[in-house]
């Protein structure tokens, strides 16, 4: 397992600034919220009261920055733990499994979340023709990092202009792209530009990726989807396993078991009908399945889920 200290919170003053303007935000607000929407549909913030248990979910492209207490991320057979002043990227949808193992009523676990499109990172390296990053190190689509001084600074202007409306209009999208500028040129950005170029390159991966995505509860033929993204199967295995740490199999199954258990959170539906619903012939695979991913079958897990909302 990987450490990124999240026992000892960074000293940096704009850390600590940053953990500021978020409390700040927060104030007034029920302590169960745990979400934050911003005047920015990329920004928001995010707030946990107490420890989770670790739970698999989707990780969506996105920069989340841990500003007050620890996490844990599991990212195909890695586990990196983290804490403030460290954040998790991705450029593409991943199944992960997350923690938050630092926590309390009075030092919640403060996070920020800048949301990444893959299309506008491309742009950005198109249009300044960025260089790759130096890296001796092979990391896959998503990884943790320390933030940089750069990173911080920029994240802590942006907070203050929250409340500068004419200046959050001006001045917001171009924060927004010295942000992804610093994401990329940062230490392990080269991570994220290969992940970002070999996405906009490999347009069959993401094109199959995206079918997957769209049509998870519908059978799936490699033969066919290569084939329709002018790739060989050996190829998009290959490229795909790659890009998202899992094989395009493997990647279907998690999503469809993810859909899951959001169909049965809602309680309008029993196992047998969801296992269908999301493409499952059989109930007893479906429960076999889901028990090995989630660590219980869907009665029990959903009984457990009544009382501790998942998290990732």
């Amino acid at each position: 397992m990987k450490a990124l200290d999240p026992a000892v919170p960074h000293t940096c003053a704009t850390l600590a600034q940053l953990r500021e303007e978020a409390f700040a935000l927060f104030q007034g607000l029920p302590q169960e919220q745990r979400d934050l929407p911003t005047a920015l549909p990329y920004l928001s913030l995010i707030r946990f009261t107490q420890t989770t248990e670790l739970h698999r979910g989707m990780l969506e492209p996105s920069m989340c920055l841990v500003l007050q207490g620890a996490k844990t991320i599991l990212i195909g057979k890695e586990i990196t733990s983290y804490g403030a002043g460290s954040y998790v990227v991705s450029a593409i949808d991943l199944p992960v499994s997350g923690q938050v193992t630092q926590a309390s009523r009075q030092t919640p676990y403060l996070g920020l979340r800048i949301a990444l499109d893959a299309r506008e990172l491309a742009a950005l390296v198109i249009d300044m023709q960025l260089a790759v990053p130096d890296s001796r190190r092979k990391q896959p689509a998503a990884y943790v990092e320390q933030a940089d001084t750069h990173v911080q600074d920029a994240l802590l202007r942006l907070l203050r202009m929250l409340d500068k409306p004419r200046d959050l209009a001006a001045l917001g999208p171009l924060l927004k792209q010295e942000i992804l500028y610093r994401l990329l040129t940062a230490r392990g950005g080269a991570a994220l530009y290969e992940s970002v170029t070999a996405h906009a390159q490999e347009k069959g991966v993401s094109e199959a990726m995206l079918w997957i995505k769209h049509h998870y509860n519908q059978p799936l033929n490699i033969g066919q989807l290569a084939k329709s993204v002018s790739m060989s199967v050996s190829s998009l295995h290959h490229r795909f396993k790659a890009l998202a740490v899992m094989s395009p199999l493997q990647y279907q199954k998690q999503i469809r078991l993810l859909e899951a258990r959001k169909l049965l959170l809602t309680g309008k539906l029993e196992a047998a009908s969801v296992a269908f619903q999301v493409g499952y012939e059989s109930p007893s695979q479906f429960s076999r399945e889901y028990r090995r991913l989630f660590g219980a079958p869907p009665l029990q897990d959903m009984e457990y889920l009544k009382h501790h909302e998942p998290s990732l």
